[in-house]
């Protein structure tokens, strides 16, 4: 009787959590019903206010401006260095005038990326206006919020021009939330470790900031309850300086409602002052449950709120106590990495007991204090700098020497639906038990079996990754027997002024290849194979290499005299260095793989590349790089039947003869080329010749990323 009435009381519970899901849906069902627009995509001249997201980084220009009283987002780029210190004076709140073409944004066109079209439809953006002219009006009409927002630049710009550069990137991030200012070694560095989220204000700082406030206004003789009030007045204020995060909007919001809670003698757990913040959040900004902040900053929070009654009560050492909040931290925020970033750093336990007493002790009472002093007392200035400077550049050495450790971070991939509530009811249930009696380190162990089978891959694939013009295949054996890369795209670098150079430049290797693999759950290539020595083939593997453990990497006989192979192969000395020609071959379970060309050592140009001959889940497939007519004649009298062929040259009318085509005879091609590339590939001739032969053609440029998955066939990124 009593287990029947407890499964009734847990009932309850249940049924409210149904009854709450089910309402947020029907609540952002009408919201993304209302949220349309009344533009097109087409032409565009008119004049627009700037209200959000300005920014500046090289020859980019972009920002959120409003139109005819909707939110679009401005790209544009910048001619000259002059215009660049132009724009860089913009405030929020003034009109330019535009001309260019209105867009839909893009989608993600490889499996599992970030898509940009529904991050701006988020923000309630619904197109992109790529202008081709920009010129700044006299109109300046700021709202209350803009001004705000100004100071929050000015603020920046002071930073950036007074403190020194070696310490203004922890001012900018501790101070105003910008986290721009830093190298992108540094940052990753710090991302690596798992201690990144230090380097930018959280709760954690928020309510250091509000806690030292009050107990200042206390010392200097104001009344309690007129500290409430100036707290409470103060908060939104800091909020937007600080660039209005979920996580600073999170601690603002919770910070209040306590506060409210001490001004009227009203007791509020910590339980139902989140609670109450959450459902603040969500009637104000349905949206922001889709922002990464906003679901980490309310899992740990949720996380250690739960467990501060009973876990964090029993912990009487100090560093016992430490250790749990940050395991419960990672736990908690875990799901959330492997989502997004599909990885999350488990060192990050152990570097946060390091890290957080010196940011929260040190840094950023120091970056507080040094800004103070360059306000009021600027001739007072070099000695506290030059001390914060020390302490930086040497925390920043050690940073440096942890982030060597290797295997810091462990990589899952994007969990399947099923992984991720069996990962989420696990934490849970540890957490559970962990209240009851001791730390279950079974379930522990559960939860490390869960993030490996995220990461298993057990049926093969073979994908035809979207990285614009050029190749990069990715070929998964079935049970996690080998990861093959077939070439890993590239650009064709071009030197810009330093003005015009951006802070982190896009590149293939470290954009679009990385993240793609990271989301198949790889860190490590068994192989990689360049079929010859053309940037589209191979200019990612230098930014690869940084990021994804490689094996051996395999390539032709004389490639290696080109200047582009050279160098790369200078970076990386101590990967294991394979050089084949015609006959190479190897096997693995029933999967096969054989090298039909080169014949004889090249000089790594187009029809020096190598032609890989694969049985793979019992079909034959041709993966001929960029070889065109001349090499493919060199292979017609060789057994080079095969099902699915990957079109050499990207399509060029160069290459895939007709007669190679009828020795070949494939049932399906593959053409991997870039959107509107500027070599017009691939040719209509190639076309017509794959269509008269009956031969099914797949094109990344139309469908994105192709997926052959073993036992089920093909599948395209865009549908």
């Amino acid at each position: 009787m009593l287990g029947l009435i407890a499964f009734m009381k847990k009932s309850k519970i249940i049924l409210l959590f149904i009854f709450v899901y089910l309402l947020c849906c029907c609540f952002l069902f009408f919201v993304e019903k209302s949220n349309i627009s009344s533009w097109k995509a087409t032409e565009f001249n008119g004049s627009c206010q700037i209200i959000n997201d300005l920014k500046v980084d090289g020859d980019s220009f972009q920002a959120v401006v409003r139109c005819n009283k909707e939110k679009i987002q401005l790209t544009y780029k910048i001619n000259s260095e002059k215009e660049q210190q132009n724009l860089t004076k913009l405030r929020y709140g003034q009109f330019i005038s535009l001309s260019g073409n209105l867009e839909t944004p893009p989608i993600n066109r490889n499996q599992n990326q970030f898509n940009y079209q529904t991050y701006l439809k988020h923000q309630n953006i619904n197109f992109i206006l790529q202008a081709n002219s920009l010129y700044i009006t006299e109109h300046f009409d700021p709202s209350p919020l803009m001004r705000m927002q100004n100071i929050r630049l000015t603020i920046i710009k002071y930073l950036s021009n007074n403190i020194s550069p070696i310490v203004s990137p922890y001012f900018l991030a501790l101070i105003t939330g910008e986290n721009n200012g830093f190298s992108p070694e540094m940052y990753e560095a710090y991302q690596q470790m798992g201690v990144v989220h230090l380097l930018a204000i959280s709760g954690l700082h928020v309510n250091l900031l509000i806690g030292a406030i009050y107990f200042l206004l206390l010392k200097f003789g104001m009344t309690r309850e007129r500290a409430i009030i100036f707290l409470l007045v103060f908060l939104p204020f800091y909020a937007i300086l600080t660039g209005a995060n979920p996580p600073v909007i999170r601690a603002a919001t919770m910070t209040a409602l306590l506060l409210l809670s001490e001004k009227y003698s009203t007791k509020f757990s910590a339980f139902s002052v989140i609670c109450l913040s959450f459902i603040l959040f969500f009637i104000l900004q349905p949206y922001v449950i889709y922002e990464v902040g906003f679901q980490l900053s309310y899992a740990v929070s949720f996380g250690i709120i739960l467990s501060s009654r009973q876990i964090l009560t029993k912990q009487q050492n100090p560093f016992a106590k430490s250790f749990a909040i940050s395991l419960i931290s990672t736990m908690m925020s875990s799901v959330v990495m492997m989502y997004h970033f599909y990885s999350f750093s488990w060192a990050g336990i152990f570097f946060n007991l390091l890290y957080v007493p010196i940011f929260t002790v040190i840094i950023l009472p120091s970056c507080f204090v040094v800004f103070f002093i360059s306000l009021i007392f600027p001739a007072f200035l070099n000695m506290p700098e030059s001390l914060l400077i020390f302490i930086i550049q040497l925390m920043e050495k050690i940073t440096n020497i942890f982030a060597q450790i290797p295997y810091q971070t462990i990589v899952t991939g994007r969990p399947n639906t099923l992984i991720l509530i069996l990962m989420i009811l696990t934490i849970l249930l540890l957490f559970y038990r962990w209240q009851k009696n001791k730390f279950p380190l079974g379930l522990l162990f559960c939860f490390c079996a869960l993030c490996y089978i995220a990461s298993f891959n057990f049926s093969g694939k073979v994908s035809f990754i979207d990285i614009g013009q050029g190749d990069s295949i990715l070929i998964q054996l079935p049970n996690n027997a080998g990861n093959y890369l077939i070439d890993t795209g590239g650009q064709l670098p071009f030197e810009k002024e330093n003005w015009a150079k951006k802070r982190k430049p896009f590149t293939i290797g470290g954009s679009t290849l990385t993240p793609v693999l990271k989301s198949k759950g790889i860190n490590s290539l068994d192989k990689v194979i360049i079929t010859h020595s053309d940037a589209d083939h191979m200019e990612g593997l230098d930014d690869l290499q940084k990021n994804i453990i490689i094996k051996e990497l395999v390539f032709a006989k004389g490639a290696d005299t080109k200047a582009i192979m050279k160098d790369t192969l200078a970076v990386m000395p101590e990967v294991k260095r394979t050089i084949i020609l015609a006959g190479a071959k190897w096997q693995v379970d029933k999967n096969k793989f054989e090298c039909l060309y080169p014949v004889k050592a090249g000089e790594g140009s187009n029809n020096d590349s190598i032609v890989i001959k694969a049985t793979l889940d019992n079909k034959i497939w041709l993966f001929t790089g960029d070889l065109e007519a001349e090499g493919e004649k060199a292979i017609l009298d060789k057994g080079i039947k095969a099902d699915i062929l990957k079109v050499g040259h990207h399509g060029s009318k160069t290459s895939t003869s007709i007669e190679f085509i009828q020795k070949v005879k494939p049932s399906l091609a593959v053409i991997s080329c870039g959107v509107k590339n500027r070599f017009g590939h691939p040719h209509e001739v190639t076309l017509n010749t794959l269509e008269e032969a009956n031969v099914k053609i797949l094109r990344t440029d139309l469908q994105g990323e192709i997926i052959y998955t073993f036992g089920q066939g093909f599948e395209t990124t865009l549908k």
